[in-house]
């Protein structure tokens, strides 16, 4: 891969990896880190990527970016989750129950279900980004879909009281 090659991939990939990566974090700053350092190692490694394994690849070397920093703050702040009163004390919208719930799934189902509904992977391309089989990715989403249907489920059965 030569310089104009990768200028095309920045240009072409740019934008669905922002756009990835800001579901992920929620930060700008952060999103354009993770995108950043995922063309980077493109670079270090453009003379080992294939044409056709480039977008997998720039999207999985942002998502185990994020896993590690993820862990890594983890390890640092032991409040990495919302306090369940948080949400009780207003009412919510549609969307705002949607990304409360989202907020309650592990980083692996999160980013499974924005590839797939989000982004519009298919199962295949899921997998090579995140580097497992088809059978754990179909089976992932599956769980992933039903947490989120649980979650939203309590969380709309909360509203409902408050207003009664």
């Amino acid at each position: 891969m030569n310089e104009i090659q990768y200028n095309a991939y920045v240009m072409e990939y740019s934008d669905a990896l922002y756009s990835y990566a800001m579901k992920l974090v929620k930060e700008s700053a952060k999103a354009q880190d993770l995108v950043q350092e995922s063309f980077v190692k493109l670079w270090i490694k453009r003379d080992q990527v294939e044409k056709a394994g480039v977008k997998p690849f720039l999207f999985r070397v942002l998502y185990n970016k994020m896993v590690d920093d993820y862990r890594k703050m983890k390890r640092i702040s032991h409040t990495d989750s919302i306090p369940e009163s948080s949400y009780r004390d207003s009412d919510l919208s549609d969307k705002d129950l949607i990304d409360r719930a989202f907020a309650q799934l592990r980083e692996q189902q999160k980013s499974i279900i924005l590839l797939r509904d989000w982004e519009g992977y298919s199962y295949e391309e899921i997998a090579g980004i995140m580097g497992l089989n088809l059978g754990q990715v179909k089976v992932n989403l599956f769980r992933a879909r039903k947490k989120m249907k649980e979650i939203l489920i309590g969380l709309d059965q909360e509203q409902i009281k408050k207003r009664l």
